[in-house]
Parts: structure tokens; C-alpha cells; sequence
């Protein structure tokens, strides 16, 4: 049976189902219109893979792949950015030939994790929302990086803009196998206002339930810092998790 993406886990089908943003069926054709975003649809991926390239199925690309132990049992994991490769959701101005045509391709993580006896990887889960699929002109991309480090997948995001703000953030979820499920454990978040300078650095352990703020300016050194003791809850796996974007901390 192929594991269906509104899904943490092969076992909560139904449960998730209704919590994705991108329907799952095959890819359509849609006529590219650089004034409106397409919907895009992603197939399902496969159970289980040999590679990584096994797990990327015809309309997607594999963006990047990072191996590491994520489930203790010391054989390295695989965490994967892979990406929609649909022509029609490379949009074109219709008005203006010379004009960069904006790439809205989306992505998704998939963590699969590999065989103690060598025979491949079984997928593990997929989040389809927490990189925020790029819809503006003005819109950087906003993905920056993925690693597993010392048991611990890192997500790397950057909120920026190429005109129309002074707003600039860079984000990063740490991610973390609980008993049953990757769930997210840190948080950390840098907005820099580039005219003002103004700063604020905000840092959550979701093992402890504490955040720390950090507000000050980035021509001094200089800061004041709060600590800030939130409500306790259940760590949230990656699975049930929107846009990167709209994370707040204090209600994940």
C-alpha cells in the first residue's frame, strides 16, 4: 500500500487526512498565467526505495538529501527536500517576454529511515506545507537548508522580500524521533528590520517549555533579553505542521 502524505505515519490515514493544503492526485495541466498561481498536486511517493532517487516519482525532482542517524539504532537515515517539476506552474508574464518567468513549483520533506540489514529505506513521514511555496515576484526562496546533526533534523528558512519590505527573518526547526514520531523539539527565529536595523532573536526548547527573547539593534552589541516560560503540550510532529511562515511558538 503507498503511504498517503496527509499522514504522520502509516497508521493515521484518516485521522490527517483532512489536514493537508494540496490535494493528492496526479498532476494535472494547467495553463500558466504569470498573474495567477496554479494549483499543484503531488503524487504519492513510494513505501519503501533502495536510494533516495527511488523514492522520486515522475513530475518531481529530488532538491536535496542528507543522511544521518535520526532512530538510534546508528545506520544513517534519510531526510529529502524533493520538489514539483510541472512546467505549467513556471509562470510567464504574458505582457512582457523579457520578464524572469517565476518558478511555483512546491516541495516537500520526506524522512525515511533505513534498514538495519541493508535492504534500503521504508518511508517514515512527509510535510507538505512547512516550506512555503513561493506565489510573488517579490518573494525570495525560501528555502535555505536541511541537515540531520547528532540525531537532529535542522530546517532552515529565510523570509525575505526583493521589494516591498524592510522585513527580513531567518528561521530554523530542529526536529527530534520520539517514541513514535519526528517531532519538532527547538525553534529559533532572527527578524531584522534593514532599515531600522531593529533586531529581535527568539529561541523555544520545546523539551523544557522555555523561550527566550532577545530585542536590540544590529549597530550594538547591546541587548535586552526575557525568558519566557510556556504553556506545556504535546510536541508537535512534523507531519501535522503548516507553513514555516505562519509557526507560532506559542501555540505550535
Amino acid at each position: 500500500m503507498t503511504p498517503n502524505h496527509n499522514v504522520i505515519r502509516r497508521t493515521t490515514f484518516a485521522v490527517l487526512f483532512s489536514l493537508a493544503s494540496l490535494p493528492m492526485t496526479s498532476p494535472s495541466v494547467v495553463r500558466a498565467d504569470y498573474s495567477k498561481v496554479p494549483p499543484a498536486y503531488f503524487p504519492n511517493l513510494v513505501e519503501k526505495a533502495s536510494t533516495p532517487e527511488g523514492f522520486v516519482q515522475p513530475g518531481l525532482k529530488l532538491e536535496k538529501v542528507v543522511k544521518g542517524d535520526l532512530n538510534g539504532d546508528t545506520v544513517p537515515d534519510l531526510a529529502m527536500v524533493i520538489k514539483m517539476d510541472n512546467p505549467a506552474n513556471v509562470l510567464k508574464d504574458a505582457d512582457d517576454a523579457e520578464r524572469e518567468p517565476l518558478d511555483t513549483n512546491p516541495r516537500m520533506i520526506a524522512v525515511a529511515m533505513a534498514d538495519k540489514a541493508g535492504a534500503g529505506y521504508s518511508l517514515e513521514t512527509v510535510n507538505l506545507t512547512l516550506i512555503p511555496r513561493v506565489e510573488d515576484s517579490t518573494m525570495n526562496d525560501p528555502f535555505v537548508d536541511l541537515k540531520i546533526d547528532r540525531g537532529s533534523m535542522r530546517l532552515m528558512l529565510d523570509q525575505s522580500s526583493n521589494a516591498g519590505s524592510w522585513s527580513s527573518s531567518s528561521i530554523t526547526f530542529v526536529f527530534r524521533m520520539s517514541p513514535r514520531e519526528l517531532s519538532l523539539i527547538g525553534y529559533d527565529r532572527t527578524d531584522v528590520n534593514r532599515s531600522s536595523g531593529e533586531l529581535t532573536e527568539t529561541s523555544v526548547n520545546f523539551l523544557t517549555g522555555k523561550q527566550q527573547i532577545s530585542t536590540g539593534n544590529i549597530s550594538s552589541d547591546k541587548k535586552a533579553t526575557k525568558l519566557v516560560q510556556l504553556k506545556k503540550a504535546p510536541l508537535q510532529a512534523i507531519g501535522m505542521m503548516g507553513d514555516g511562515f505562519a509557526f507560532d511558538p506559542r501555540n505550535p
